[in-house]
């Protein structure tokens, strides 16, 4: 729990029912959602009414007694009528963990908890019912803030914060599963459909995951709850998004990623947020449960805008699609509880849905018979060329996906000088920015390299940090650096990547400042850059300059002709005034002949 929730979220009572942690004012009372919603509300308490029923039926076939004593067991203060007992006893059962500043409402066909810290989502449960199912009509319409969020005082990320951040307004109830019976609710004012487009329903999800592989979940589950029989009371289903580091999350604006506040300024390509900005999570996850047949399992996909296009993954699919979970492995890995009952068998993955991502991945990389790829860029710093002993910025990412599953151990490996007498790469650890790296729990530099100690056994997924390194002093013995994942009882991975070529400072092509591109980015670093693409600014140069050629040429034939074909035209008309001039001149000699008509057709002939 601490690592998902932070270190203020407490021991989780089962009887925390109290009103503080439920909102009810613009929401519904929050035995409308337990006794219809939430797979932990046992059977014998569940209303099997639908939502356009207010209040939900609650019933029990428990004597008043015994349902005293269940009471007396979740110590719910349980008091009055049966059916009073009933109600307390119900609205007891809270579903999932929600943060320790998290709030839990319920609305029509959706309870929700929400991170008020983070302004998204912590999770949304609700139930597929093969009635409702078939009613559903995929309607679309736009989203809204949550009228018992705003009623509460409560701050929302508004939906207009998305616009140009490149992050789709991803449902975790599904608007195409909440649109049953649609018109008919929505004259009640108890729309599902409505709900899911309020602002806690949706949180930052990357656009191609959104639509394609998340989508086609999602369709596949309503599917499968279509085609169970009319009786079944149908799948429970807990969508959520969690996060590698609570404390540090990614976040989005419209010019791109950006930071509360950039330790390291300019040197590490860092930028503050603008105003509105939203937060994205790590992994978006679904866990669903069918009890008539008891079973369960569990899908995490990576919400990380490049891991679709890295080793393992493919356009919309992340590496981490391509694996199913147990509902134990996903709160294993995020250390929070489903509440999921004994009958969904959550120790293992039973995939309701199997076709969904069958057969549709590549071999999962890196493995232990493949490494994979590490990739390292030099920011402020053009070219591949670093001067011995100059203190750099590097940026680096690598996908390790389902493979680091469970690993807790993440090691860095600079090429070695090879001298020995020559000290090796040094890395400053408390220059660190972990865009996308588990919460550590220590940064260390021994013989090995680079180490960093997570804080558990996280979720697999795509490593992505900066870390500033101070070059050795002398030539390195090879150009390879790798990184390796490491856990208890797990085979260690492996990804190599290319590195830089070390100069000395007396070099020609080195940098003369020993500060280097990080301080003087518009000198040393254009300079090597230029230096090592020179072939391609030459070749873009020469076909720039040839079109240029080609267009003149063209533009100046086209001239030459057109005054070709004027000069040829007065020609034409001189030769046509000499005509008339020689035949006035010889009528002139011959006064007899001369007649009106034909000096007047001639002197307009003059004219032309």
């Amino acid at each position: 729990q601490a690592r998902l929730f932070g270190s203020k979220m407490p021991q989780l009572d089962i009887a925390m029912a109290s009103a503080k942690s439920v909102l009810t004012a613009k929401a519904e009372d929050w035995s409308e959602c337990s006794s219809r919603l939430l797979i932990d509300t046992p059977d014998f308490l569940r209303s099997d009414s639908d939502w356009t029923t207010s209040p939900a039926k609650l019933s029990s076939k428990q004597t008043k007694s015994e349902l005293l004593v269940l009471c007396e067991k979740r110590g719910v203060d349980c008091s009055g009528k049966k059916s009073e007992v009933i109600k307390a006893l119900v609205s007891s059962f809270l579903g999932p963990d929600v943060p320790s500043d998290g709030v839990r409402m319920c609305h029509p066909g959706i309870a929700m908890g929400y991170d008020t810290e983070l302004k998204n989502p912590a999770w949304c449960a609700y139930r597929l019912t093969p009635q409702e199912q078939r009613q559903t009509d995929n309607a679309r319409k736009g989203f809204e803030l949550d009228p018992a969020l705003k009623a509460a005082g409560i701050q929302q990320t508004p939906p207009a914060s998305y616009r140009n951040t490149g992050f789709d307004k991803g449902h975790l109830a599904p608007s195409l599963a909440m649109s049953f019976q649609k018109d008919k609710l929505k004259k009640m004012d108890r729309s599902p459909w409505i709900a899911s487009y309020f602002a806690s329903n949706i949180a930052p999800q990357y656009d191609e995951m959104n639509q394609r592989c998340w989508q086609e979940l999602e369709e596949a589950l309503h599917k499968y709850a279509e085609n169970l029989p009319e009786s079944d009371p149908g799948v429970f289903v807990v969508s959520g998004v969690s996060y590698w580091n609570r404390e540090k999350p990614r976040r989005w604006d419209g010019d791109g990623e950006c930071f509360l506040e950039c330790p390291c300024g300019d040197k590490c390509d860092c930028r503050v947020c603008g105003k509105t900005f939203v937060t994205v999570p790590t992994f978006y996850w679904k866990a669903a449960c069918d009890p008539t047949r008891g079973s369960s399992f569990a899908v995490i996909v990576e919400n990380d805008p490049t891991s679709s296009t890295l080793p393992g993954g493919r356009a919309g699919w992340p590496p981490s699609a391509f694996k199913t979970y147990s509902v134990e492995d996903l709160q294993g890995f995020f250390g929070f509880q489903l509440n999921f009952p004994t009958e969904c068998h959550t120790d293992t993955a039973n995939v309701l849905v199997p076709e969904w991502n069958q057969d549709r991945g590549d071999p999962v990389i890196p493995s232990t018979a493949q490494h994979g790829n590490l990739s390292i860029h030099l920011i402020h710093l053009g070219g591949k060329r670093v001067m011995y002993k100059e203190k750099v910025w590097l940026r680096f990412e690598t996908a390790f996906g389902p493979s680091a599953d469970f690993h807790d151990t993440f090691t860095l490996e600079p090429p070695p000088p090879k001298s020995s007498e020559t000290p090796g790469w040094k890395a400053d650890c408390d220059s660190l920015i972990a865009q996308q790296l588990p919460k550590l729990k220590e940064c260390s530099q021994s013989s090995a390299g680079i180490q960093f100690q997570f804080s558990g056994p996280n979720k697999g997924g795509t490593f992505l940090f900066k870390l500033s390194l101070t070059a050795p002093g002398g030539e390195l013995s090879h150009n390879q650096w790798a990184a390796r994942v490491t856990g208890a009882n797990s085979p260690e991975m492996v990804a190599m990547g290319e590195g830089f070529q070390l100069l000395p400072s007396g070099s020609p092509d080195a940098p003369d400042s020993p500060d280097g591109p990080a301080s003087l980015p518009n000198a040393p670093g254009h300079l090597d850059h230029f230096h090592q693409y020179w072939p391609f600014y030459a070749t873009a140069f020469l076909l720039v300059f040839l079109c240029l050629a080609a267009f003149l040429r063209r533009g100046c034939s086209r001239h030459t002709v057109r005054e070709r074909e004027l000069e040829a035209a007065l020609e034409r008309e001189r030769a046509t005034v000499r005509e008339v001039n020689a035949e006035l001149q010889r009528r002139s000699m011959y006064p007899q002949q001369p007649t009106r008509g034909i000096e007047m057709w001639d002197l307009r002939q003059a004219r032309r």
